[in-house]
């Protein structure tokens, strides 16, 4: 059975809007503690970002927990701080879940709901449907719940272990007016740094700042002469960066940075995971340093899942999702902006950034559609597909999938070639124009 409410990455959808309205909330908190205590779970870890809407949707939802698992709050924190946090006290003892209350990088009128198991991962989709299901049979409740205990982030932070820039270093650090807006300062020292999307603010969170907007960190990069310039979205579990000349380096360019990194230390990496999106010239790059590599579905939930069955550590998305087990159990973006600046201090001043691949040109085409159809029953793309295949082989790579929150069919097309590029995209457009009614 398909999960209804549940997405790739929790629940997410408008603040106070339906399944995020305040009653709603109050009863999804009484579904999560139904199927934790069923699990044997007896403290959960609660988390928000600083969006006006989150303390509120916290509120409500301890009201729906009850006093029947101890709830200990870490108030506004980085999703990755809620996630390493439940690991570290799962591990210690009692058995633990997470939740944090963010949107991540969608904009201020959004929220939702994050959910972690006892090792600090998402949680399963059987656990998901378990608490959908409750949450269909679930009541209003209007107790007041004991107070929660607090937690403070110090650990956390002290875990990640921050950096000392060399005096002479200019960087220019953008926290999207989000979760990591009070902890980055605390982690990245010295230099001299320029602070972009700070302080915290919910109705400014990833307004024109952050990882999904990074023009203005570009532009300051150039206009102070720095380094690089470094964004998070607006709950620090994603982290790009833009080079001294303002160009954007993405997820697949960092953990190729951390692989040489590691590499050249003596410590390479088995294996590198990465997604459906990965750009073809990252498998390529890390074959010729004996580094294997694996796709997996869309999704950081499905990376951990394919990182725990190779027993690999390292994996990434191009949106700036990277994950270093080493480090912690989820994607972070504090962990993966600060692994960066080391791996480039490990360089000489004069070869920071003459170490990245050559991407193979890819393009990315939304098609809007009255109604979803199967890509497997679709024939005539699936002739075109078939089509390319046949011509160019592995010299071509073509993602067609549904969206994922969205009535649009995502055709992404990469190749070794630009034009094939172009002209694989026409033959794929063309295709499904005569399979589905688009708008």
């Amino acid at each position: 059975m398909s999960l209804r409410y549940f997405g790739t990455d929790g629940i997410r959808g408008v603040a106070l809007q339906s399944p995020l309205t305040l009653d709603e909330v109050v009863r999804w908190g009484s579904a999560w503690a139904r199927v934790a205590r069923e699990a044997g779970v007896e403290r959960l870890v609660l988390g928000w970002d600083p969006r006006s809407s989150s303390e509120p949707l916290a509120e409500a939802f301890r009201r729906g927990v009850g006093d029947g698992i101890e709830i200990l709050s870490l108030g506004m924190a980085p999703t990755p701080a809620v996630a390493w946090t439940v690991a570290r006290l799962s591990a210690e003892g009692a058995r633990t879940w997470g939740l944090m209350i963010s949107a991540s990088h969608n904009p201020p009128a959004d929220n939702g709901l994050k959910g972690f198991n006892e090792l600090g991962e998402k949680l399963e989709e059987d656990q998901e449907r378990a608490i959908e299901a409750a949450f269909e049979l679930a009541p209003a409740v209007t107790a007041t719940p004991a107070a929660p205990r607090p937690l403070d982030l110090g650990p956390y932070l002290a875990h990640l272990v921050g950096i000392d820039l060399p005096e002479d270093f200019r960087a220019v650090i953008d926290c999207a007016h989000g979760a990591t807006a009070e902890a980055a300062p605390r982690l990245f020292r010295g230099g001299r740094i320029r602070w972009l999307g700070v302080p915290a603010d919910g109705p400014r969170i990833n307004v024109g700042v952050g990882s999904t907007h990074l023009e203005a960190l570009a532009a300051a990069v150039v206009a102070d002469g720095a380094q690089l310039g470094i964004a998070f979205d607006g709950d620090g579990d994603r982290c790009l960066m833009v080079d001294a000349q303002g160009q954007v380096v993405d997820g697949d360019q960092m953990v190729w940075l951390l692989a040489q990194d590691r590499v050249a230390h003596g410590d390479a990496p088995e294996g590198v995971v990465g997604t459906l999106m990965t750009n073809g010239g990252l498998p390529q790059a890390l074959a010729e340093k004996g580094v294997a590599f694996a796709r997996t579905p869309v999704g950081d939930k499905f990376l951990l899942r394919e990182m725990a069955k190779r027993g690999w550590d390292l994996a990434a998305e191009a949106s700036g999702h990277l994950i270093q087990k080493r480090v912690g159990p989820s994607g972070d973006g504090l962990a993966a902006g600060l692994a960066i600046l080391r791996a480039l201090l490990h360089r000489p001043a004069d070869r920071r950034w003459d170490w990245t691949f050559r991407s193979w040109p890819q393009r990315l085409v939304n098609l809007q559609a009255q109604d979803r159809k199967a890509v497997e029953a679709c024939a005539d793309l699936g002739s075109a597909m078939a089509a390319i295949d046949a011509r160019w082989g592995d010299g071509v790579r073509q993602v067609v999938r549904w969206s994922g929150t969205e009535p649009k069919l995502r055709l992404m097309v990469e190749a070794r070639e630009a034009a094939w590029v172009d002209q694989a995209l026409l033959e794929l457009e063309s295709a499904a124009r005569r399979d589905l009614a688009l708008i």
